[in-house]
């Protein structure tokens, strides 16, 4: 599954429309397709030298979305109430098991049957690139809750390593990631306000906005 062919991306790019992509699971073809898709946008810009980190947040967003799904799956498998705190911490206890043993694989198949997906939205203009990752499911509280304080927390570090031994939550991944989205874009100079993760209604949206400097 190619995302975009590169004549297909040169005509939306020039026409100034948004790309849009869906997705149940990672893939290695669809790296390579994101990772074209964001070099091509970024050279449009001239951020060539901004393309790999863009990449690395972009792919971490998508695959905090893949898990978060995935998550849900194997909730509803050992008939776990997700919204609740007892069954939260004890469900993502035997979910971290369940990823190391590398059973995760077939969830791509079961999250595509369910139509859960994880959507990424690029808009683009001479201002700004803006991309937009969302999930259709609400983050339970437990989940926010760990992502403010990952969000508020990174703020304070320049470094990913201090972070995580100070900081590191050994229960879910997903933390980190965010600390290291916070602490890439402070190395490159764009206000970390511009990243924002939140829920509204049935779904989980981050989005990130890049100024484009003028010459």
């Amino acid at each position: 599954m190619g995302l975009f062919t590169s004549d297909s991306i040169e005509l939306k790019l020039n026409q100034g429309e948004d790309f849009s992509i869906r997705s149940y699971g990672p893939s290695e073809e669809f790296d390579e397709g994101l990772a074209f898709l964001l070099d091509q946008i970024c050279n449009k810009y001239s951020l060539k030298d901004f393309s790999s980190v863009l990449y690395t947040i972009v792919k971490d967003l998508i695959l905090n979305g893949y898990k978060a799904n995935f998550k849900r799956v194997f909730f509803l498998e050992n008939s776990l109430d997700i919204s609740s705190i007892a069954d939260y911490e004890l469900g993502v206890r035997m979910y971290k098991s369940f990823i190391l043993a590398g059973k995760s694989s077939s969830y791509t198949n079961i999250a595509k049957k369910k139509d859960y997906y994880v959507d990424l939205h690029i808009a683009h203009n001479i201002d700004s690139i803006t991309v937009t990752v969302s999930n259709n499911h609400k983050l339970a509280p437990s989940e926010m809750h760990k992502i403010k304080n990952s969000l508020l927390h990174a703020q304070n570090y320049n470094d990913i390593m201090e972070y995580y031994i100070e900081r590191g939550d050994n229960s879910e991944g997903e933390g980190i990631g965010i600390a290291l989205c916070v602490l890439l874009l402070k190395g490159e100079n764009i206000p970390t306000e511009n990243f924002k993760i939140f829920s509204k209604a049935h779904e989980t949206i981050a989005s990130l906005s890049i100024p484009i400097k003028k010459k």
